[in-house]
């Protein structure tokens, strides 16, 4: 786990601290609700896009990802339409997280990049040993 900290001054510090006792709060759970409320609202209409780590892939993507390299390989995979690679099992596996992504079945979109963050950051102030 890591830490990220940062400075307020004496006057804000000791609102923020009195805000979280009168909520019934320690002051480092607001701090996480607020983080993560914060994430919510700051990119509820911004789109922002992350390259993926190695270890942010799925199973199931890091198979695609393995069968796409393989399909790529074979005899006259270039000279295929892009239909015929999708009927071979080429399947796009995204490089990227994102916080607006449209959904497999094309009914929408969703966010597997924020909502997920912020939730896991809201949750830490539930949690009584982080």
């Amino acid at each position: 786990m890591k830490t990220i900290s940062f400075s307020l001054n004496d006057k804000d510090y000791s609102l923020l601290s009195r805000i979280a006792k009168a909520d019934h709060r320690r002051l480092k759970d607001l701090v996480y609700l607020s983080l993560g409320a914060g994430l919510d609202y700051v990119f509820c209409e911004n789109h922002v896009v992350v390259e993926k780590k190695d270890d942010e892939y799925t199973q199931e993507e890091v198979e695609q990802r393995s069968k796409n390299e393989e399909l790529a390989k074979s005899e006259g995979w270039n000279a295929l339409s892009y239909e015929e690679q999708k009927e071979k099992g080429l399947k796009h596996v995204r490089p990227y997280l994102s916080n607006h992504e449209r959904k497999e079945d094309g009914s929408g979109y969703h966010d597997p990049l924020i909502d997920p963050l912020a939730e896991r950051i809201k949750n830490y102030a539930l949690e009584n040993d982080v």
